[in-house]
């Protein structure tokens, strides 16, 4: 689905915006690696990889917005992004189905990086 114009709680960015998203993601996926690796390296407990929990959730928030082709931030603040157009969503029935949008996509984000820090967790711990 490769959309070019804001739908209301559908898509709210274009293909550059998703790209950073991607991008942005990949980059906290391996910030979480390289903390979680030097939290193991380092000996110090392993409670301390819960500290992965916000790299991980960005990477998550990341990929799951640019797959989604809409972002969480810009519907908060009733925006939207294209390559080729910017502006403000002026519709308040719109701006309602991007918060919805908005909350779903953060909701399985933080449920899948709890997933996520309790299977490395629970993988450090039996180790």
């Amino acid at each position: 689905m490769a959309n070019s114009e804001y739908q209301p709680g559908a898509c709210n960015i274009g293909s550059a915006e998703q790209r950073r998203r991607r991008l942005l993601g990949y980059a906290s996926f391996a910030l979480a690696f390289v903390y979680i690796v030097a939290v193991l390296i380092a000996g110090y407990p392993e409670t301390y990889i819960l500290g992965s929990f916000i790299f991980l959730y960005g990477g998550v928030l990341g990929l799951l917005q640019a797959r989604r082709q809409f972002c969480a931030g810009y519907a908060v603040a009733g925006h939207y992004g294209f390559d080729d157009a910017e502006g403000a969503v002026e519709d308040s029935d719109a701006h309602s189905q991007d918060i919805r949008q908005a909350a779903l996509i953060t909701g399985k984000a933080l449920a899948a990086t709890v997933f996520l820090v309790s299977v490395i967790y629970g993988a450090a711990v039996s180790v």
